[in-house]
């Protein structure tokens, strides 16, 4: 989460869900305080703000992402944090859950099956999307570093049947986003600046050239300082356009909508919201 203490507003930052657009624009525009995960960490505010952004060991949880922590193991492990979420003003983005689990599956790949940039409709996503699924049906409340983009969205805003988190936005209405936060006394500007880039069609045959050269030919400092602008050449194009025609099978389907039936709901909820402020006005 991302505590703005002169608002006294928290965003909870669900991954895969633009999340990194609204964190930069908030830390633009005022402070953001570490000092509740530091507490909890017995670190220094300093040392919180780096190991915000890495992963940390939890014991009886293994190898966590900080800046992930559903609402259970904020209540549980995180009390200060908990008690700042449960007294400020609070609100997360909500995204539809097949292209976010696409999403995450392409984010899986790289970091941690090194394919570097590949196309949704690559076998490989398919055949990863299956293994995930079937860790997934083993974990009632996964957090493991490795598949924390596959938390489900409700993790992060509901916990006992209840509401915690106050707003909710769909991913693509930043701008109710900006209102809402104006209203609460945070004026700020958002930009999408971090949508998933896969090569077009006719980049495909070099893709083996390149993860070649990534992966045996360049020094990993040199091949992160050359993703991005790789990624922004014409050899790419934004990759949630394409996901409706990714065929995943019908088990990793099936298994994607019953897991995921609550955030789909909750994705809906936000677009009633918005559709019901915008009838009002």
């Amino acid at each position: 989460m991302r505590y703005a203490p002169e608002a006294d507003i928290v965003f909870i930052h669900i991954p895969k869900n633009a999340g990194q657009s609204v964190r930069n624009a908030m830390a633009r525009a005022t402070a953001i305080s570490y000092a509740p995960l530091a507490k909890d960490l017995g670190i220094s505010e300093a040392e919180a703000e780096v190991a915000v952004e890495k992963g940390m060991d939890v014991p009886k949880l293994g190898m966590i992402h900080p800046a992930h922590l559903p609402l259970w193991l904020l209540k549980e492990r995180f009390p200060a944090s908990w008690r700042i979420l449960r007294d400020a003003q609070s609100f997360a983005l909500v995204r539809a859950v097949r292209p976010r689990f696409l999403s995450a599956v392409m984010q899986r790949l790289r970091e941690f099956r090194d394919t570097g940039p590949i196309r949704s409709d690559d076998p490989v996503v398919r055949e990863e999307a299956a293994r995930v699924c079937e860790w997934l049906a083993t974990q009632a409340r996964p957090v493991a570093l490795e598949y924390v983009h596959f938390i489900p969205q409700s993790h992060f805003i509901d916990m006992d049947g209840r509401r915690i988190v106050n707003a909710i936005f769909p991913t693509d209405r930043m701008d109710a986003v900006a209102d809402w936060l104006d209203e609460a006394g945070l004026h700020i500007e958002i930009t999408h600046d971090h949508a998933r880039r896969q090569p077009k069609p006719w980049a495909r045959p070099i893709q083996p050239i390149a993860r070649f050269a990534g992966r045996y030919l360049m020094p990993h400092a040199i091949k992160r300082a050359l993703h991005p602008i790789w990624a922004r050449s014409g050899a790419f194009a934004d990759a949630a356009g394409g996901y409706a025609q990714v065929d995943l099978g019908s088990d990793v389907e099936d298994f994607i909508a019953s897991y995921y039936a609550s955030d789909q709901k909750m994705f809906e909820e936000s677009l009633a919201g918005i559709d019901r402020k915008s009838a009002s006005e």
